[in-house]
């Protein structure tokens, strides 16, 4: 599986970078993209191809900070509303490791393995922690908050987002110390490190109770990346 795993870097942001909506300081080099009928891993019969949902993501890290961008083209943004469950209104999922010495092939999560939400919905911006999938004893390290939504979990997490002609840009700064307690260290990113990593994309083209089908787009892997990381990606570290 590790062989499988395709990796793609993250630029550092020495100086930091201004949550503006706007991607001028970015490093656009190495997008991660999605934009295939084969990465829509859910409801793929209501995917319309590109112009519907795709897009184009970039992360970029410092030692306080991750960022995170996206350059998306949708035809309905911002479908994110309070009566739905988390993962069934427009939102983007970070899958992320913050220990580099686990094996990339593991099919379990691990302590240091997140899933977060970010809502989009162009106001609020909720976001949520889901470790429902962790082992117990591992689980009580760091548990899940807001997947009820309606809250920013995310302490220091700063979004802003513009509409595009295609759709809408979206940025984001999310510190380490949003993946770490007084149980888990914060993790400090070195130059080359590798970890496991994925980024999904879920659109929902009606943003009302009892919608049907709910497309969901993911780098890579399947819809059992919500178990297993081994079917992740990988994230490298640059200079």
């Amino acid at each position: 599986a590790f062989a499988d795993q395709p990796t793609a870097v993250a630029h550092q942001a020495k100086n930091g970078i201004q949550i503006d909506g706007s991607l001028d300081e970015w490093n656009l080099a190495d997008p991660i993209v999605l934009d295939q009928e084969s990465q829509v891993i859910r409801d793929v019969q209501a995917w319309q191809g590109m112009e519907d949902l795709s897009c184009k993501v970039y992360v970029m890290w410092n030692a306080e900070n991750l960022y995170l961008a996206a350059d998306v083209s949708e035809d309905t943004p911002y479908g994110a509303i309070d009566m739905l469950p988390v993962d069934g209104e427009d939102n983007f999922k970070l899958y992320l490791s913050t220990d580099p010495t686990l094996d990339p092939a593991r099919t379990e999560f691990a302590t240091n393995d997140f899933l977060v939400y970010f809502l989009i919905d162009n106001l609020y911006w909720d976001t949520a922690v889901d470790r429902s999938m962790v082992p117990k004893d591992a689980r009580k390290r760091f548990v899940s908050v807001g997947m009820n939504g309606g809250q920013n979990v995310l302490e220091g997490y700063q979004v802003a987002s513009t509409e595009t002609t295609t759709g809408f840009l979206y940025e984001a700064v999310i510190p380490w110390s949003c993946f770490a307690n007084e149980k888990i260290p914060v993790y400090i990113p070195a130059i080359g490190d590798t970890v496991n990593f994925d980024f999904a994309i879920t659109d929902i083209s009606y943003p009302c109770p009892g919608t049907q089908y709910i497309p969901q787009m993911a780098w890579t892997g399947d819809v059992n990346i919500n178990e297993n990381p081994s079917l992740w990606g990988r994230l490298t570290f640059a200079e």
